[in-house]
């Protein structure tokens, strides 16, 4: 590379895997940019800022520590270049010529102190980081590179947070009352309650989510949603639009056939989908509106009865594959038995009704429940020496509710 002219100052880079600095120092030596005087300054400084590293980093006194804050201090120097240079080494040269090393190498630091400061991923309010010392004991041995993959990750992170912080605006939460949550949740509530319809855009507490998911599951996405939904992306300034748009697409793909899946019990497709939204804290009175909510089948199939004699009436009924009820007669009783001895007794159908329909908190207790009784039950029902049904009938009134 003796013959190395200005117009190869960009190709250098590319062949020549040295610090960027070092190519740029040479460079300019080379090409009389940086005259002797100039040389030793820089030598100079460089000797001084090695040991302003080493201290801050450790100890000047041992040769390890020493041998890395050079590597330190010229990584710092290679990325302000680099990065304020464009790769250009003519023009990094003249600013190594026009000011001083030490500079170089704090332009350097506040880059990464900058790059500390931005969001570590898509999560707002994070209560604990990595100090900014120790990032940059980590990231003064990195190179340009790496820096520039981390930048590019982090500005994402950083529109990402804009963004949703924009649609919290709407939703009526400011930003100070926002902890520790994930931003794309926040996107992804504006969008929902916008496209369910929904007269006034707030954050829902996990009842009124619940209300939402069960109004788009019985009617569909409304017109006046996706008028809301194009009225937001109106709205919505330019450099957020390719979040939401993102946000949206999960929704619509990830999110909606899963709401409009009438098989899935509403209460399972709410745990499902509740770690992915932004809902308000969730009291005392809300749990109750939710188990109503969600609950709703189950009182009415169970006709509000709590008692494990009504629940094993029930329980048995859909075992036979007839029609649940919390009640027998004695006659409706005779029939149940026949029919099941003729069709046989099933333990599944009952545990995907405790799955589906029953409030999540009853529901270990309820498959405990059924899972001791079905065993005997089995027994006393399906024994076909009872001709006359009179130990199954027995069985019936001791265990469950026949009138």
């Amino acid at each position: 590379m003796s013959d190395l002219t200005p117009s190869d100052s960009r190709q250098v880079a590319v062949f020549d895997d040295r610090p960027f600095f070092e190519k740029a120092l040479i460079y300019g030596v080379r090409e009389r940019i940086v005259e002797p005087q100039r040389l030793a300054a820089i030598l100079d400084d460089a000797a001084k800022g090695m040991v302003q590293i080493a201290e801050y980093f450790g100890t000047p006194y041992l040769r390890p520590n020493i041998e890395e804050a050079r590597t330190r201090i010229v990584n710092l120097v290679s990325l302000y270049l680099e990065e304020g240079c464009g790769g250009d080494l003519a023009k990094a040269a003249r600013s190594l010529r026009d000011n001083t090393f030490l500079s170089h190498s704090r332009g350097g630091s506040e880059m990464l102190k900058r790059l500390w400061a931005m969001p570590e991923d898509g999560s707002y309010g994070m209560l604990v980081r990595q100090s900014q010392k120790q990032f940059l004991a980590e990231w003064s041995l990195r190179t340009p590179a790496d820096y520039r993959q981390l930048l590019e990750q982090r500005q994402g992170y950083q529109l990402t947070v804009s963004a949703a912080l924009w649609f919290a605006e709407g939703l009526g939460v400011p930003a100070s009352t926002i902890s520790t949550v994930s931003v794309e949740s926040i996107i992804r509530t504006a969008l929902l309650v916008n496209l369910a319809g929904q007269a006034a855009a707030s954050v829902p507490n996990a009842a009124e989510f619940a209300a939402t998911l069960a109004v788009i599951r019985k009617k569909g996405v409304p017109g006046k949603g996706r008028k809301r939904i194009r009225e937001v992306f109106q709205s919505l300034p330019d450099a957020y639009h390719a979040v939401a748009e993102r946000e949206l697409k999960k929704l619509e793909a990830e999110d909606l056939p899963k709401i409009l899946d009438a098989s899935l019990p509403l209460e399972e497709l709410v745990q499902e989908l509740e770690p992915l939204y932004f809902l308000r804290d969730f009291g005392p009175e809300d749990a109750g509106q939710l188990d109503a909510m969600i609950s709703k089948d189950w009182h009415r199939i169970t006709r509000g009865k709590t008692d494990d004699s009504s629940l094993l009436t029930v329980f048995v009924c859909l075992a036979a594959d007839t029609p649940p009820r919390p009640v027998l007669t004695r006659t409706a009783a005779r029939t149940l038995i026949r029919k099941l001895r003729a069709d046989g007794f099933q333990r599944p159908p009952v545990l995907v009704f405790i799955r589906g329909f029953a409030p999540y908190a009853m529901q270990a207790d309820l498959e405990t429940l059924w899972n001791e009784f079905f065993p005997e039950a089995e027994a006393y029902l399906l024994d076909a020496s009872d001709t006359t049904l009179t130990q199954a009938l027995a069985f019936l009134k001791e265990n469950c509710v026949v009138v």
